[in-house]
């Protein structure tokens, strides 16, 4: 887990495993997104209902890509949890994850004063339901091939943790998968970076740089077999991504007028992301669901507006994209790779 990821860097080409010619190469991508992911659960779960027959999610899928609360559920779906023990675990943890905010002013005074000095939340809440969820569970231990983009610091590093399904991801399958999903979901100034203190790495959210992971999937699947663009098909789930706009005080401004922007410019990256994989595959081998308008704009951390309004948007949204879904989940795929022992 705790590696020197760029030292590590292959200096050659990545060998190509085969793959099937007639065989199409299908990726769930899933957004980071803090509570906001109860919109993902929920759209997963209609799959579920209506698709699956019984079989998990997983199985529909080759490839899982998810990065923060995008990752929790990757490593759920990968472990087999029902799309109800996903909902749960926003219902019920997250209500401890994300805390109603003061109400007085002396406490919200409080709050702000805690925010500006350290992280908004208390990343215990997090830590200790990610080990209730997960438990002793590897990353190799998934079905699926999971791909969860994470940042490693203090010498910044990207880091991408993989299922072994090439003989050259042998860094990541004996990490407990708690230790996986806090490292990806460590959203700055709200969580505490996770940190491994004998190595002196410390892992933050990946969403600093792959909130939406569709292009990390797409890199690893292009380098690791040998198929073409037209086999891949993606289903992509976001969490909302709010329009922004800069106007000249903000753009000639200081520290707290670019604090925002910069807030601003890692969701960015989500844009681009689903722009550069439709413009690779094309639109209609790339289905993007995500809550827009003023759904879009909920917090990360508002738990109350967030289960207010987007559940029932993902079963909304769920209906009138049935017929561009369904192909996903006509059939199963065959077992990944497995190249090492995780027991």
């Amino acid at each position: 887990m705790f590696t020197d990821r760029r030292a590590n860097s292959l200096t050659t080409r990545r060998a190509k495993q085969p793959w099937p010619k007639d065989q199409i190469f299908k990726i769930l991508s899933l957004d980071g997104g803090g509570i906001k992911g109860v919109y993902t659960a929920q759209l997963l779960q209609c799959c579920e209902e209506h698709f699956c027959k019984g079989k998990p999610i997983a199985s529909h899928f080759d490839m899982i890509a998810g990065t923060s609360t995008g990752g929790i559920i990757a490593l759920g779906l990968g472990f087999g949890f029902s799309t109800e023990e996903l909902l749960s675990f926003y219902r019920d943890d997250g209500r401890k994850i994300f805390p109603l905010l003061p109400q007085t002013w002396f406490g919200g005074a409080k709050q702000f004063t805690k925010w500006v000095l350290g992280s908004k939340l208390k990343h215990e809440e997090l830590e200790g339901a990610l080990k209730r969820r997960f438990g002793e569970r590897l990353l190799g231990e998934s079905s699926v091939r999971l791909v969860i983009p994470a940042f490693m610091m203090p010498k910044t590093e990207i880091t991408v943790f993989k299922t072994d399904h090439h003989a050259d991801f042998k860094n990541d399958h004996l990490t407990l998968a708690w230790k996986v999903a806090r490292s990806t979901s460590a959203a700055p100034t709200y969580l505490k970076g996770f940190e491994h203190k004998e190595s002196g790495k410390v892992f933050i959210d990946g969403g600093v740089w792959a909130n939406n992971p569709v292009m990390v999937a797409l890199v690893d699947v292009l380098s690791a077999y040998d198929l073409s663009f037209d086999q891949i098909k993606v289903f992509s789930v976001g969490t909302g991504n709010a329009p922004f706009e800069l106007k000249p005080p903000s753009v000639f401004g200081g520290l707290f007028s670019w604090k925002e922007i910069i807030k601003a410019a890692m969701f960015l990256t989500t844009d681009n992301a689903t722009a550069q994989a439709k413009l690779l595959l094309g639109p209609d081998n790339c289905i993007r669901l995500e809550p827009e308008h003023e759904d879009a704009n909920i917090e990360i951390d508002d738990y109350d507006n967030a289960f207010s309004s987007l559940p029932a948007l993902a079963k909304k949204d769920f209906e009138n994209s049935k017929s561009q879904i369904a192909i996903f989940f006509a059939d199963v795929v065959a077992e990944r790779e497995r190249y090492y022992a995780y027991k």
